[in-house]
């Protein structure tokens, strides 16, 4: 019976493929690499793409998009985020650095203009970033630019000793060298960071031999208990592990790290798998100087001669993923799991997990055919593993990332499609992502009886006694309370708002949450109030969400779309201004600016300035930028209309055409009731500018 069992287990995975289905009726949009989650999709890619040509052709188009953003970022005098920008454009000679001097050979003068603007604006580390670039980059005034870095290390160490005295050499230099040469790690880069932390770590253990411990010099040298560690990390990610034991055994007394000298001498003398695999695992684990980067080139170097060792190759992803690299990641782990001769089911369902990463950021990237094809990538996989590995994990770790198309065609205006997706992975295994995501698509086409029937039966698999299920049913009980508004069934609303509240509290202190959770609790909360009838309190608690959280793009974006549906411009206006003011990405912003601008000219306020020069600032070629531009009279709308080749953008094309009415025939509430009608239609039923367009359509006459 078991057999039969798992061969129906094949079977299902086999027949729930997406072959039948209709492809996309939108051609997927472009890769634009200015934008910031394309461009970070095609870096994770680089990651498991071999050294080799194909390599360096797609970091050059990376490395031109991220160079043009610098440059507008230096224009914009935004130093901040021209170093955030650089650490993007560094970090992708991370595995390689030799190559990076003929690979940013093109930008050497966009980096001259980067060193003047840090050198202006008093930013040391990257400064020293820009002159480590540059000199890779021109061979011939190396000297120059090394002996730059000279001056700035000893004007660090010239303000390290004036505040905490004579003995406080090398501290800042360390400290401005480090960022980079973890970034970067050149030969000459390594070897002199190196030095400087082994000939620190003698002469302060001599220091305090002598004299002791002062304040200030354990004030000037905090992290000389971590520099065995140090070293360990930087060397590893240089794939230079066999010198770790040679340096480590340099240091004596403080500093030093007695477990880790000796897994790295173990290494040394006898490199096994097992000898990489702890060495990693003693990298990855540390109170003061964890390094999953570390740890990572550890066991891709002990995979490089155990290439078929699969407890390195779920080091590795684990790693991996700890890093936020799912591409490499999902083929680390499905290397593991195929070298594997059992099943690892958590490994398994973590891989479920990362595909389902991909193809959400595919789907939402307005990519729906190439989420589909990386959706049959994971059906090859699980199916070819099921029969290989017979074991019921495999169903669910497809469930995971099928549940994860649905809602990415959902985000696409692919309704039929999505909803085929959701059901088939409840087929395989439930999902309460797959409920969830099903209540919110009936809710919002009005198929209020159907979204009340699948939010009881995805609240029917939640217990109360996790953290995760407490977090789940609260979620899913505010949906369920909207689908019974809609149903007209306004007490027994009222009671499920209540019951979502209930378990919103149940997760405890806020102080003991973490920031996005508590910020979403008092967002969802003050959802659920205000359609109780309680306004005023529901707008204090999704402000206060806003404070406890601004740099989380679904609080900031979903408080101000939430205020401005509402009817509350003001606190709308609020709200944008800290969001605006928030670690949030251009996209977000563009798109708060745009809804606050919108609703201000429909109310027949006075556009608010900090909106208007934020749009005006827009000048690139993403979609955003270009309804950025549209809005502030910079963009024909025929070039607009040209760049509206998906259904999401058809659908915001309509949406933006009526609120600034860029179009001369959008001008009367006749057009624009046609043009609101449109978004409806298209049925990206998980955008604001969906919800905002119904408000609106009801509103004209």
């Amino acid at each position: 019976m078991v057999a039969v069992r798992f061969v129906l287990a094949v079977a299902v995975l086999a027949a729930c493929g997406h072959g039948a289905r209709k492809p996309a009726s939108w051609p997927d949009a472009p890769v634009a690499l200015r934008d910031d989650s394309d461009r970070d999709q095609a870096i994770d890619h680089l990651w498991v793409v071999p050294p080799g040509a194909e390599r360096d052709r797609v970091r050059s188009e990376v490395a031109e998009a991220v160079a043009r953003r610098i440059s507008d970022a230096i224009v914009e005098e935004r130093p901040f985020a021209a170093a955030l920008l650089l650490d993007q454009l560094t970090w992708m000679w991370q595995a390689d650095p030799a190559e990076l001097g003929r690979g940013l050979a093109p930008h050497a003068a966009l980096l001259h203009r980067l060193r003047g603007m840090f050198a202006k604006s008093g930013a040391l580390e990257p400064a020293i970033q820009t002159l480590v670039l540059l000199a890779e980059i021109e061979p011939a005034q190396r000297a120059a630019h090394l002996a730059e870095i000279d001056e700035i290390l000893a004007f660090a160490d010239e303000l390290a000793t004036a505040e905490n005295g004579p003995n406080s050499i090398r501290a800042q230099p360390l400290q401005l060298l480090q960022p980079t040469t973890l970034a970067l790690p050149l030969p000459w880069l390594v070897d002199r960071y190196v030095g400087l932390l082994v000939d620190r770590q003698r002469a302060i253990a001599m220091l305090i031999d002598k004299q002791g411990a002062s304040l200030q010099l354990v004030r000037a040298h905090h992290d000389i208990l971590t520099t065995g560690r140090r070293i360990a990390n930087v060397l590893a990610r240089a794939g230079r592990i066999d010198e770790i034991h040679l340096q480590l055994a340099k240091l004596k007394g403080l500093g030093t790290d007695r477990e880790l000298a000796a897994h790295a001498e173990v290494l040394a003398n006898h490199p096994t798998a097992d000898a990489y695999a702890e060495l990693a695992a003693a990298l990855r684990v540390d109170e003061h100087a964890p390094d999953a980067a570390a740890a990572l080139a550890t066991c891709l170097a002990g995979l490089a001669k155990f290439p078929q060792d699969p407890g390195l190759a779920l080091a590795a992803a684990s790693d991996a993923r700890a890093l936020g690299r799912v591409d490499q990641a999902i083929e680390l782990y499905e290397r593991a799991l195929h070298a594997s001769p059992d099943v690892d089911s958590a490994a398994a369902l973590r891989l479920g997990k990362l595909y389902g990463e991909r193809i959400a950021r595919l789907a939402g990237g307005g990519r729906p055919r190439a989420a589909n094809e990386a959706w049959r990538g994971v059906l090859a996989f699980t199916s070819k593993s099921a029969k290989d590995h017979p074991h019921m994990v495999w169903q669910q770790t497809a469930a995971i990332a099928e549940s994860a198309l649905g809602r990415g065609l959902a985000s696409q205006g692919l309704l039929s499609d999505a909803k085929h997706a959701l059901e088939a992975s409840l087929e395989r295994a439930p999902s309460i992502d797959a409920y969830e995501t099903l209540t919110t698509i009936e809710v919002q086409i009005d198929q209020f009886a159907s979204a009340q029937e699948w939010a009881k039966t995805g609240l029917a698999m939640l217990g109360d006694q996790s953290s995760g299920d407490r977090y789940r049913r609260a979620k899913l009980e505010r949906i369920a309370g909207d689908a019974l508004r809609g149903l007209g069934q306004h007490k027994q609303a009222a009671t499920r708002y209540l019951d979502a509240m209930r378990s919103w509290a149940s997760l405890g202190e806020a102080k003991d949450l973490p920031r996005a959770v508590a910020a979403e609790r008092l967002l969802d909360s003050g959802r659920a109030m205000f359609h109780m009838g309680d306004p005023d309190p529901a707008i204090d608690l999704v402000m206060r969400a806003v404070d406890v959280d601004a740099d989380t793009a679904d609080i900031s974006a979903g408080a101000v779309a939430f205020l401005i549906e509402a009817g509350q411009y003001r606190d709308a206006l609020d709200a944008y201004h800290r969001g605006l003011g928030a670690n949030l990405s251009d996209f977000y912003k563009v798109y708060m600016s745009l809804w606050i601008t919108g609703e201000a000219r429909r109310l027949g306020e006075p556009q608010d300035r900090l909106a208007s020069e934020y749009l005006a600032g827009r000048q690139g070629d993403t979609w955003y930028e270009l309804l950025a531009r549209a809005a502030t009279g910079r963009l024909p709308y025929a070039q607009l209309r040209a760049a509206a080749t998906t259904g999401p953008r058809r659908a915001e094309l309509a949406f933006y055409t009526a609120m600034f009415e860029l179009d001369p025939a959008a001008t009367t509430p006749a057009a624009k009731k046609l043009l609101f009608a449109q978004v409806l239609d298209a049925h990206v039923v998980l955008d604001a500018e969906y919800d905002l367009a119904r408000r609106y359509l009801a509103l004209l006459p």
